[in-house]
């Protein structure tokens, strides 16, 4: 397949289900061949819309101070997010115009991935606004089992196991991937997503990612309402978890988990929204996500897919070490990813209508 004079290869292994600059593929944004899929895309609007506007309709001045800062953020950092996921994947599928690839793209699609991530931000901001409201509806109580449980599972206490071999290269390593990879990764590919959404493995990764925030996220924080370790022994008294401080503060990399426990407490007293504010750690978010992307990758590549889970797996790790959540948090994230993705298989049953088999013009051909 030819694109204006360049070889165009679409692997299926490569990235199987990714869209090329076809519009006839692409036209007018719909789910090209895949017309039963129509309602799929429609329900998942519904449910986010339901989403927001209850957030928005019991908590509107949160709910709308939150939209301000996460719309900003969208501004700001968005195409950091969207060109480090999009500029490998262009490399990788059109190497001789990678540039031509990724603005034809934008232009093909740009209204529907606005409308998509637009979409998303919103999200966001419900999300932060119903997790800042978690303690009001049920006040945190599942602390002391999933603490006694975890220690149960693995013999003492999970963060000890985590930081057995501990090292200032080890610690840099999970400030890295926790606190800045994992949200390039999350953020990068929620918007590669939206560009490709008219295929169907996008949209099921799309709807899974609808389903993390609103089931795992929220309905499950709010059921399992609790602190995490870190906060234990400020929201229980005593000193369980006063080793684990110790040993985070030994480790400069460290210093951002501290001085952001420190701002999330203070946000928590002062009952004002902010950024990222929330506390909450079962079932834990990071290791949810990590794992829909894990998913999500292993479907576009089986490489991509091993370096997904290997990151989700560190990502499980990084929040026990520091403290954020107990290792059942991480557990049940994973299982609750497992099923949703499991539930949303239907969306990418049935036989895919690929580039190739809509039409064997060159792409230039078909994109005039």
């Amino acid at each position: 397949m030819t694109f204006r004079g360049t070889v165009v290869e679409l692997s299926g292994d490569l990235l199987e289900d990714a869209s090329s600059p076809n519009r006839a593929l692409w036209q007018h944004g719909r789910l090209a061949g895949h017309p039963r899929l129509g309602n799929v895309a429609q329900k998942l609007l519904a449910l986010c819309l339901v989403y927001i506007s209850v957030a928005a309709l019991i908590w509107p001045s949160a709910y709308f101070a939150m939209g301000e800062m996460y719309l900003h953020r969208l501004f700001v950092f968005g195409p950091l997010a969207f060109l480090s996921v999009m500029i490998p994947a262009a490399m990788i599928v059109s190497p001789k115009a990678p540039v031509t690839l990724i603005v034809t793209a934008i232009r093909t699609n740009g209204v529907r991935t606005a409308i998509v991530v637009t979409t998303f931000v919103l999200m966001l901001s419900a999300f932060t606004t119903y997790k800042v409201n978690i303690p009001d509806i049920v006040p945190f109580f599942c602390d002391e089992a999933l603490a006694d449980l975890g220690e149960l599972l693995h013999g003492q206490a999970p963060w000890r196991i985590a930081h057995a071999f501990d090292s200032d290269i080890l610690s840099m390593a999970v400030a890295v991937t926790y606190a800045k990879m994992w949200f390039l990764e999350w953020f990068g590919l929620v918007f590669f997503a939206s560009l490709f959404a008219n295929q169907p493995v996008h949209l099921r990764y799309l709807t899974g990612m609808a389903l993390v925030i609103v089931v795992a996220g929220t309905l499950m924080a709010t059921l399992f309402s609790s602190v995490g370790p870190i906060f234990y022994d400020e929201f229980l008294g005593g000193d369980r978890y006063a080793g684990l401080l110790e040993v985070l503060k030994q480790r400069p990399p460290n210093e951002h988990v501290l001085s952001y426990s420190d701002y999330l407490l203070t946000v928590y007293k002062a009952d004002q929204p902010a950024l990222g504010s929330g506390i909450s750690a079962m079932p834990s978010v990071h290791v949810a996500i990590a794992t829909l992307n894990a998913f999500y990758l292993g479907r576009l590549n089986r490489w991509l897919g091993a370096a997904g889970w290997a990151f989700a797996i560190f990502i499980l790790f990084g929040s026990v070490y520091t403290g954020w959540h107990y290792v059942l948090d991480g557990y049940v994230s994973m299982l609750v990813v497992t099923v949703i993705w499991r539930c949303t298989a239907s969306i990418t049953d049935g036989k895919r209508v690929t580039t190739r088999a809509l039409s064997s013009k060159p792409v230039a051909e078909t994109a005039s």
